[in-house]
């Protein structure tokens, strides 16, 4: 089945259903056309091809503009969500208006403005379950083959109800595709049903699902990948958000749709066994933490270059900018929509494991800033551009240096937005690639759920054990602190810094209820470094800047709402989806 990986690979594409009336209706088509996709199999790639890229795309904002809001976002990212990034650019954007006046169900036609494309997770859902339903038709597959491709439908349905699940709580579990004369209206389902449906799915596959591709078919679903799904909804369950014997508000006698009624100690115990399942699975598969020694190389590569060692699976994404291309451009979007927070450069280190001191909302000589900009920790420089300096991840190239800005090929919106650093996450010694291959799931996650779920269980040996090898790689001190309250900061200040721009922030804050997210976090004052340059106007080069301060720019927005998303409001009218509170 080697030549299905290959087509997997090249194959990412975006392909949406046409609409339907409720989101869990049967697609116009008919039994001829299916037997017809899975009469071969090169015919049946496709239709793999598509389970694999709708189900990975889903929840990531790629493209520019979304106006469907397909995937979630029309214009932004979760990071501009979250804080990590301000959301400066165009007041018509979704990243812009739920930073200013929060997420909703109903954005005066019907769709819901949010971080998630609802209605097309079960689109998603149901083409693997088409695949699933239908692969033992081909021919000219063996049953092995086709035994290893239902497993890796059912880790991608499983994949997308986790991401639901963390998004919504409880959600309509569909189990099969649907037919026309079926009852489409399904209710939600409580949390405990969704997390142990996405648990018993998850140990199905793992029990097929082989372990490794020769390399050149790296980019399909493993042993290991499946593994990551079941520990990754289960530190969400673990955390407060769920894990509580009260909801964040009140939903009434559907309560455990967005609680567990209980604090369970045994869903922590569950997320460290099921994590460690992924790395004792992922070091004798040939993944690792990437640790050479240089920490600026090794997080640019583990962050960066496809197929590295650290990532267990990634969204092959190899769209450029512009034309609904990559939202993530970083050398495009005008206006500070890649300028990093204030609030997320106080989150890392210097590179010696101390506090950096930054000045107030008073204007400091630009030479100060190169000082302290220089002395950050690696994971900073292998994030972040500085402001009329070159990109530390890109050294020597003129495509990722400030004087780049001054030949007539000028990173758009530079001048007066640079923030507290510039996007270059993706692009380690990326030359002058602008696709980037959106890593899903690293290495590095599993560590960190470890540290924190240890640390849960009241034992922070174990906690400072897993810690010590991410704090390690980053070339930072080994954290000694064994009180439960302020090793938890530190692990979730790890979280911060170590999947800045990955998809977590937004999820990990909300999940952890931590006490600030209305005061810097989500809500409250964002700020911001503000530059002064010589001619008055933006800098380019070192030499055009004069000084620069921190400065409140607006006020973010949080209500106690925003904890979970919206479901669509022409869903919920129905009369078969129970809302969230507070929409």
């Amino acid at each position: 089945m080697k030549h299905i990986n290959h087509l997997i690979i090249i194959c990412i594409f975006f392909s949406v259903v046409a609409c339907e009336n409720q989101f869990l209706e049967k697609p116009m088509g008919n039994d001829l056309s299916v037997d017809s996709i899975f009469s071969t199999e090169q015919k049946a790639l496709s239709a793999i091809a598509q389970a694999y890229s709708m189900s990975l795309a889903s929840g990531i904002a790629i493209v520019d503009w979304d106006g469907s809001r397909t995937y979630g976002l029309n214009s932004g990212t979760s990071s501009h969500l979250s804080g990590e990034i301000n959301a400066r650019k165009f007041s018509w954007e979704d990243g812009w208006l739920i930073q200013h006046s929060g997420m909703t169900a109903d954005d005066g036609s019907g769709i819901p403005r949010s971080d998630d494309g609802f209605s097309f997770n079960y689109k998603a859902i149901r083409q693997c379950f088409l695949v699933m339903e239908n692969i033992d038709k081909v021919a000219d597959m063996s049953q092995t083959q086709k035994e290893e491709v239902k497993a890796e439908m059912k880790t991608l349905i499983a994949y997308r109800y986790e991401e639901m699940f963390k998004r919504y709580g409880g959600i309509p579990l569909v189990k099969k595709s649907l037919t026309v004369d079926e009852d489409i209206m399904i209710p939600r389902s409580s949390l405990e049903e969704v997390l142990e449906y996405v648990q018993t799915i998850c140990n199905e596959a793992i029990a097929v699902l082989p372990d490794n591709y020769d390399n050149k078919y790296k980019g399909r679903i493993t042993k290991g990948v499946a593994m990551a799904v079941k520990a990754e909804i289960l530190m969400y369950a673990a955390r407060p958000l769920f894990n509580s014997p009260t909801p964040y508000l009140s939903l009434g006698e559907h309560n455990n749709f967005i609680s567990f009624g209980r604090e369970d100690r045994t869903l922590w115990e569950r997320a460290v066994t099921a994590s460690q399942n992924v790395i004792d699975w992922a070091l004798q598969h040939g993944h690792q933490i990437i640790k050479t020694g240089s920490p600026l190389d090794d997080y640019g590569t583990a962050v960066a270059t496809p197929n590295n060692a650290e990532v267990l699976i990634a969204y092959k994404n190899q769209h450029y900018p512009g034309s609904n291309g990559n939202y993530y451009d970083p050398h495009g979007q005008s206006g500070g929509a890649n300028g990093m927070s204030y609030h997320m450069l106080t989150q890392y280190y210097k590179a010696d494991g101390t506090e950096q001191t930054w000045p107030g909302d008073v204007d400091i000589p630009y030479s100060d800033y190169l000082t302290k900009i220089e002395e950050m920790e690696s994971r900073y420089k292998a994030s972040a551009m500085g402001a009329g300096i070159d990109a530390w991840n890109n050294p020597n190239n003129e495509y990722w240096s400030s004087r780049r800005l001054t030949d007539g090929s000028n990173w758009e919106g530079r001048g007066g937005t640079e923030a507290c650093g510039r996007r270059v996450k993706f692009w380690y010694h990326a030359d002058n690639r602008y696709w980037f291959e959106f890593p899903i799931y690293r290495l590095a996650e599993f560590y960190l759920n470890l540290a924190e779920a240890y640390n849960e269980l009241n034992d922070p040996q174990n906690a400072l054990l897993n810690l010590k090898i991410i704090r390690e790689r980053a070339g930072l001190p080994e954290i000694t602190e064994t009180n439960q309250a302020q090793l938890r900061a530190i692990i979730q200040r790890e979280w911060a810094i170590e999947f800045y721009e990955e998809c977590h922030r937004f999820y990990d804050v909300k999940h952890w209820k931590l006490p600030d997210l209305g005061n810097g976090i989500i809500g409250g004052p964002k700020k911001s470094f503000i530059f002064t340059y010589v001619n008055g106007d933006f800098g380019y080069v070192s030499t055009d800047y004069v000084s620069y301060s921190v400065q409140e720019i607006y006020n973010g927005f949080w209500a106690q709402n925003q904890y979970l998303s919206p479901f669509p409001i022409k869903e919920v009218n129905v009369g078969y989806l129970i809302q969230n509170p507070g929409y």
